[in-house]
């Protein structure tokens, strides 16, 4: 049987199904419209016929679906705040996220753990463009309490974000992370943001003391995810950050395989790294100047530690001052520029 809908015949007098593609678009679309009983419920066959959009995810490999719910964790400096600004850049372009197709939408990101200015002087460093980002700081709002919720809600009302990424969720809760009932009230206030405002939410988390425990605090927070993803340091002392990073749970999509692994890149963004790409030359001077006690490196030390054959490594030395990565506090010495 084609799919149609139901219609009262006139000449008739009896109830006439009319296939969807003989109906006029106009009246197909207020059919479609048909408001709900009690505000949000639908017969099943109405339902199936909404005029719905098909469920983006706002990030690839079931990160993070349309009116979706994220949990990022990690120890302490393992570069979650990098993460998250370059997770809410792509959003925000559209553009790749290490490797994952995204979903364009506008962004707001909330940051409670750092100032104004060192916000900023992240988001300068990268140099990157972020249209459709909008970045608020707060060391006071608490998600818990009526006065945070309202100060947000705010915000989101003026925006109108289809994402929100909340960086740490410890610094905006006053009362026990590890009892379910303060955590519900923050919990319950975002799944209010998520209807009334048909977004998606990403939440930054520490780990506790034990790493393998997973996310500190309350364990329910797993279990109201659509996705919880696990990140944590492989690189060791002197190299450059290299964190693993790998779903623990997800509710749409199969877990990966493998974890993947990303590294820090000059700009401050992660991208996936491959354990046999070779480093250039470029890379070894800055990975060996990171590893300098006193931040400064003679030429004749990058040389004697033969990371290139010596005209190639005096002209990545040359282009690296150029490109404002390295200064030259004298003549014949090195030390880190302002955009490392």
């Amino acid at each position: 049987m084609r799919e149609g809908y139901w219609l009262w015949d006139e000449e008739t007098s009896n109830y006439t199904l009319v296939p969807f593609d003989e109906l006029d678009p106009d009246i197909l679309q207020r059919l479609r419209s048909k408001p709900a009983i009690g505000g949000f419920c639908y017969a099943a066959e109405d339902f199936l016929h909404l005029p719905l959009t098909s469920a983006p995810f706002y990030v690839a490999n079931g990160w993070l679906p349309r009116q979706g719910k994220s949990i990022i964790f990690a120890p302490d400096k393992t570069g979650k705040s990098f993460l998250a600004l370059q997770l809410a850049r792509c959003i925000a372009q559209g553009e790749p996220f290490i490797g994952m197709e995204t979903t364009q939408g506008r962004v707001l990101y909330v940051q409670f753990e750092l100032g104004m200015e060192t916000l900023q002087s992240r988001m300068r460093s990268t140099g990157q463009d972020y249209e459709e980002v909008f970045v608020g700081t707060s060391f006071s709002m608490n998600l818990d309490e009526t006065g945070g919720q309202k100060q947000l809600w705010l915000a989101l009302e003026a925006i109108k974000p289809r994402v929100l990424i909340l960086d740490p969720l410890y610094k905006a809760i006053v009362g026990d992370e590890n009892l379910g009932q303060d955590i519900k009230k923050v919990i319950d206030f975002l799944d209010d943001v998520i209807e009334a405002f048909e977004c998606s939410v990403v939440v930054i988390d520490h780990t506790g003391k034990d790493i393998g425990r997973g996310a500190r605090g309350w364990s329910g927070k797993a279990g109201w995810v659509d996705s919880l993803i696990s990140m944590k340091r492989v690189s060791k002392k002197g190299e450059r950050l290299r964190v693993q990073i790998m779903p623990v749970s997800m509710r749409h999509a199969e877990l990966p395989p493998e974890p993947m692994i990303a590294q820090l890149g000059e700009d401050f963004e992660f991208y996936p790294w491959e354990a046999d790409k070779p480093l250039t030359i470029k890379d070894k001077i800055l990975d060996l100047l990171k590893s300098c006690p006193q931040g400064v490196l003679a030429a004749a030390d990058i040389h004697a530690a033969q990371v290139g054959a010596r005209s190639p490594v005096n002209r990545a030395l040359k282009e690296l001052v150029k490109e404002g990565k390295l200064q030259q506090p004298m003549r014949g010495a090195y030390e880190k520029g302002g955009i490392v």
